[in-house]
C-alpha cells in the first residue's frame, strides 16, 4: 500500500537504469485526465511529500515545517498538523490504511535512533525494536492493521537486515530475515503477503510459503507495491526502464504504455507512476496513471516542471507533489481528481 522511506526509492535500482523515450498514446491519454489542486501548507511549512490516504478524502504525509519534518494531513482540502512523537527530532509519513491509521518512522539525530510508529486519532504509538536490531523503519499498513517494518543493524550489511511484521491481533513481530532472495521489503497486501525485491523478479512471502513472480523477458525486475494481488513495479526491458504489472502471482508482467515506473496500485487496480525523461540527469519524468494498462493522462499543476503523484487512493483520486526544484526534496502537495 505504500512506497517512500527516509531515502527514497532506493538505491540499488536508480543506479542500474538508463532510459528512452516510450510514447504514451494520445487517444487513451485524451480520455482520461486527472486535473490538479495545489493544498495549502501549514504555517511554517515547505516542502515535502504525501504518502498515504485514507481513500475517504484524508491525505497523509511528510513535509518540512519551520526545518523540522513533521506528519501533516489534510481534511476537506485543509493541513492538520499531527506533528513527532515526544523524545524524537522527526517523523515521517510512509502509508496510510482506509481506517487512517498511519505508518512511519520517528528519528532522533543525536543518539542516532530510528523507530518504526503507528498514529490515529489517540496519537502516535512507537514500536519497540526487535531483539537483536539496532533500528527499525515503518513501511507500510493493510487494512486490517498489520504493519510491515524493516530492522537493521548498524553497519551489518544484508545478513544482519529484516523485514518485521506486526499482526493487527497482537503476539509478537514475526521477524523475516533478509535473504538473497527476499532482501529489501517493499509493500504489504491486505492477507498479510510482503513484496520483497530479488535477485531477479520480485518476491512474495506469506505465512513462510515464499512464491516468486512470474519471469519476464527482462533483465531484472522490481515490484514496487501490491494490493489484492495485484503488483506493479518496474523492469529493464530492452536495455530501458519499463513501468509493468503482474496480475496475480502467476501471470505474465505486462508493459504499462508510456511509463517508466508504476509507483502505487488501489483496490481496483487504478495505478499511478512515473514516465520516461527524455534528457537531463534523472531518469524519470512527470506522473502518468492507469486504469489497469491503459494509461491517462495527470495534468501539470499551474507553475510547477515537475510532479510526481506516489499514491493512488482508494476514492480514485491520486496525490503526490509538485517543486520546480529538486524532486529528492518533495514539493508542494498536490491531489489530482479525475475531469468531470
Amino acid at each position: 500500500m505504500k512506497l517512500k522511506s527516509w531515502v527514497r526509492f532506493a538505491a540499488p535500482v536508480v543506479a542500474a537504469l538508463s532510459v528512452a523515450v516510450l510514447a504514451q498514446p494520445a487517444e487513451a491519454a485524451s480520455r482520461i485526465g486527472w486535473r490538479p489542486t495545489v493544498l495549502p501548507l501549514p504555517p511554517g511549512g515547505s516542502s515535502g511529500f504525501l504518502t498515504g490516504s485514507d481513500g475517504k478524502g484524508e491525505y497523509t504525509g511528510t513535509f518540512t515545517l519551520n526545518g523540522r519534518q513533521s506528519v501533516v494531513s489534510w481534511r476537506n482540502g485543509q493541513p492538520v498538523l499531527r506533528g513527532v512523537p515526544s523524545g524524537y527530532e522527526a517523523a515521517l509519513a510512509e502509508d496510510e490504511n482506509p481506517s487512517g491509521v498511519v505508518v512511519g518512522t520517528a528519528h532522533d539525530y543525536d543518539t542516532m535512533i530510528s523507530r518504526a510508529y503507528t498514529l490515529d486519532a489517540t496519537g502516535f504509538h512507537v514500536k519497540d525494536v526487535p531483539a537483536g536490531y539496532d533500528y527499525v523503519y515503518g513501511v507500510a499498513i493493510n487494512t486490517r492493521g498489520d504493519v510491515l517494518g524493516r530492522a537493521m543493524v548498524f553497519g551489518g550489511g544484508l545478513a544482519t537486515d529484516a523485514a518485521v511484521l506486526w499482526r493487527a491481533e497482537g503476539g509478537a513481530p514475526v521477524i523475516i530475515p533478509a535473504t538473497r532472495d527476499m532482501y529489501y521489503a517493499h509493500d504489504l497486501d491486505e492477507d498479510g503477503t510482503i513484496l520483497f525485491d530479488s535477485d531477479s523478479n520480485p518476491v512474495l512471502w506469506k505465512d513462510g510459503a515464499v512464491r516468486r513472480l512470474s519471469p519476464s523477458p527482462s533483465i531484472q525486475g522490481w515490484g514496487l507495491a501490491i494490493r489484492n494481488g495485484v503488483v506493479v513495479g518496474t523492469r529493464i526491458y530492452g536495455g530501458v526502464e519499463q513501468a509493468v504489472r503482474w496480475a496475480s502471482p502467476d501471470a505474465a508482467a505486462v508493459g504499462l504504455a508510456g511509463g517508466a515506473r508504476a509507483l502505487s496500485v488501489n483496490q481496483v487496480g487504478l495505478t499511478t507512476g512515473l514516465v520516461p525523461n527524455p534528457s537531463g540527469p534523472v531518469i524519470v519524468g512527470n506522473a502518468i496513471a492507469w486504469r489497469a494498462t491503459t494509461p491517462g493522462e495527470v495534468r501539470a499543476p499551474g507553475g510547477y516542471s515537475t510532479f510526481e503523484a506516489s499514491v493512488a487512493a482508494d476514492d480514485g483520486s491520486l496525490a503526490g507533489f509538485a517543486t520546480n526544484g529538486s524532486r529528492d526534496s518533495g514539493g508542494v502537495p498536490v491531489v489530482w481528481r479525475l475531469t468531470p
